[in-house]
């Protein structure tokens, strides 16, 4: 890694450390005029998210599901598409492992485990394809498209956990529990940490190889930066597309077969804690950058591990954590819309809407 691309890094670090603290700032505020003590209630979170081994292990595990999510986000982001169905792609790649994990448990654990995996990545990938495939014919709103689905697709994951999957020994609308073979194994004693940590690591150096290195990620970033002039190239914009939505929806769906079979075992309505939409957020704040995307995942994971803490042994609702987010979140669309005026002035010099640079 070039020494530009470590400073460009560690400022995006930086960034995110800054917005964290602001966003602290604002909760102690909150904290403070209801009444508690905002050191005390940040203590049991800092305890919660990193106080012991344990603790360290389930916001690692978090930070591996939102580094997918966010990458489903970000891949997409580099060809010009704002993919927000994570959170639908996720519960699609969760069912199919699930399925593939309780149906075809009967099969060896070298062969179930990869198989349920690979399930997972394919339906989420399938997903996204819908999403894809709209764009390309159709020209359709992925950012419209993305949201009904993820809608239905935890509708979909409702009607699976409560009528053809239910654990009919369970009085609460459970599937059945996935096969031991399908299982990920975990490797830190003490901790539920599993090896799908390093499956969401793989994927992320995958990205930053593809990106950097491939012709294929080269064209897609063109198409990115300017549509109108990736077509006069000859680079097939709707294709390329449809390729990057199936790509990213992978990602997503992956990252809901880690927590099933690292994790739940099963699935169940709402499984999910906002995997989906935090990843995005944890992907915004990084601006796409790989090593930022790592530090600010686990920041997210951190603050949703230690929320339990919070909930638990404090008089301050776990919302707080929700709140911390929100104000990060907002402080990265600031800076997002301070440079609007100028990006839109680049797209419009550029020729890039839409409707111009997908006709045929």
């Amino acid at each position: 890694m070039s020494t530009v691309q470590i400073k460009k890094s560690l400022i995006v670090i930086v960034s995110a450390i800054l917005s964290f603290l602001f966003a602290l700032l604002v909760g102690a505020i909150i904290i403070w005029a209801t009444g508690s003590d905002p050191m005390h209630t940040y203590s049991v979170l800092l305890r919660g998210a990193v106080g012991n081994r344990y603790a360290l292990g389930e916001s690692l595990i978090k930070a591996g599901v939102l580094l997918l999510t966010g990458l489903s986000f970000t891949f997409a982001n580099k060809c010009g598409l704002i993919n927000i169905g994570a959170e639908g792609q996720l519960y699609m790649g969760a069912a199919a492992s699930t399925v593939i994990g309780v149906y075809a448990g009967h099969l060896p654990g070298f062969i179930l485990l990869p198989a349920a995996l690979l399930g997972g990545f394919a339906a989420g990938s399938l997903w996204g394809g819908v999403v894809g495939a709209l764009k390309a014919r159709f020209n359709c709103n992925e950012i419209i498209v993305t949201i009904m689905l993820n809608y239905i697709a935890m509708q979909f994951v409702s009607f699976l956990a409560t009528g053809p999957i239910r654990d009919v020994n369970q009085t609460f609308p459970f599937s059945y529990t996935v096969a031991a073979a399908a299982r990920l194994p975990r490797f830190l004693d003490g901790t539920r940490l599993h090896i799908g940590i390093f499956i969401a690591l793989a994927c992320l150096l995958f990205y930053w190889f593809f990106y950097k290195f491939t012709e294929r990620g080269y064209r897609l970033q063109v198409i990115g930066k300017n549509r109108f002039a990736a077509e006069y190239a000859g680079i097939n914009v709707r294709k390329n597309m449809f390729y990057i939505l199936l790509l990213s929806g992978g990602f997503a769906g992956l990252g809901g077969a880690l927590e099933i079979l690292g994790i739940q075992f099963r699935i169940f309505e709402n499984f999910s804690v906002g995997y989906g939409f935090d990843g995005i957020a944890a992907a915004l704040l990084a601006g796409g950058n790989p090593l930022g995307m790592v530090f600010t995942s686990f920041l997210f994971g951190a603050l949703k591990s230690g929320a339990n803490a919070v909930q638990m042994f404090t008089t301050v609702p776990s919302d707080l954590v929700t709140i911390v987010q929100a104000v990060v979140i907002i402080t990265v669309l600031m800076k997002v819309f301070s440079q609007m005026p100028s990006l839109l002035s680049r797209r419009k010099k550029a020729g890039g809407a839409p409707e111009e640079t997908l006709t045929e």
